[in-house]
């Protein structure tokens, strides 16, 4: 999924126009879009690693 955003944004910003006055839109989007992703990916590979460290034993 995190791919998929960077992916998005890289063409959302190859594909714009830079010159246009709403440029910044565009790249505040892309890089919103990809932070948030990051951050998705980040979260998931933490619960991933808490749930399967052994639980400690009596």
């Amino acid at each position: 999924m995190c791919l998929v955003f960077v992916a998005f944004a890289t063409w959302a910003v190859r594909t714009s126009d830079p010159h246009t006055p709403d440029a910044w839109k565009t790249a505040l989007l892309a890089n919103v879009g990809t932070i948030s992703a990051i951050r998705y990916f980040r979260r998931q590979a933490g619960q991933g690693r808490r749930s399967h460290s052994p639980s400690p034993s009596s």
